[in-house]
């Protein structure tokens, strides 16, 4: 048995282009109404110019970690359709391949406001319109780091998508039994531009990123697939709380040979890079 997404609505954030696009694009096919979201305003409206042709689309940019953006954003993607049925917090940011000591305040502190902060203030903004109806979806993307391992070369983002799970955990105990669906969803390593190095911060991982085009050839998905089988998930999931992971079973053991058969095999394996190296924050302490 299936649930019928058509005529439902959604609201993505971070849906301008990547992961929330490609998910946007699955929804659409498949008859959901879909508000787009990102930071720009132009490029909110550049993707909702690409995807019309699919279906229903409207978009309104936000800040994530801005809590009256997003409370914004519910508002319009309400007055828009008179319901929100789907929510997904996809906005996240990555920041530069570095040691989890390396990087100066701002930058964690920018890394924890978009993917601890943005789904908090979503998860609030959805229940505000679900809650009352007793129906609904909210999509946690889970990332590296939801396992709790030790995640170098990104051990801040890491470091937030931990939270992001006991978070997600936390809320599906707490809200149990109101009809609200919880999904904790893990899409794998994708080829986005958050793959992107164009530095390395620190030399405690100048080696360990050497070889990242191995990883990324052997491990990196397109969107697309995850997007699909996130959309799959949405119209078959009875469940009031689910973790679903796209690299398990035979396409987990089928990456992960690729990987091993490309450490033992030279000829096998893309040339290593050796990125431009940043110098490392150090706090200014007096007298140090």
């Amino acid at each position: 048995m299936t649930n019928n997404l058509k005529g439902k609505v959604a609201v993505v954030t971070g849906s301008t282009r990547g992961f929330g696009f490609a998910i946007a694009q699955e929804l659409l096919r498949v008859g959901v109404k879909v508000v787009l979201s990102g930071r720009s305003q132009a490029a909110t409206d550049n993707a909702v110019e690409e995807l019309k042709s699919l279906g229903s689309v409207y978009g309104y940019a936000c800040d994530v970690s801005v809590a009256d953006q997003v409370y914004e954003l519910a508002r319009k993607a309400f007055q828009w359709n008179g319901h929100i049925d789907i929510w997904i917090n996809n906005a996240g940011y990555t920041p530069v391949a570095g040691s989890v000591i390396d990087f100066p305040p701002e930058e964690a502190l920018l890394t924890f406001k978009t993917n601890c902060l943005g789904v908090f203030n979503g998860t609030q903004a959805a229940l505000s319109v679900m809650l009352p109806l007793k129906q609904g979806m909210i999509v946690n993307i889970y990332g590296r780091g939801s396992n709790l391992k030790a995640a170098t070369p990104s051990g801040l983002y890491a470091a937030s998508k931990a939270w992001v799970t006991s978070y997600t955990r936390t809320l599906a105990a707490e809200y149990k039994g109101t009809g609200i669906q919880i999904i904790g969803f893990s899409p794998g390593m994708m080829l986005t531009d958050m793959l992107v190095v164009e530095e390395v911060v620190g030399e405690r991982v100048k080696e360990t990123m050497k070889n990242m085009p191995m990883v990324l050839k052997a491990l990196a998905i397109p969107p697309a697939i995850p997007a699909a089988e996130l959309v799959k998930l949405l119209e078959t999931n009875r469940k009031e709380f689910i973790e679903y992971h796209v690299m398990r079973g035979w396409r987990a053991m089928s990456m992960i040979g690729k990987l091993m058969w490309m450490q033992i095999n030279p000829k096998a394996r893309p040339a290593p890079v050796d990125y431009p190296l940043a110098a490392p924050f150090r706090p200014p302490i007096e007298g140090k």
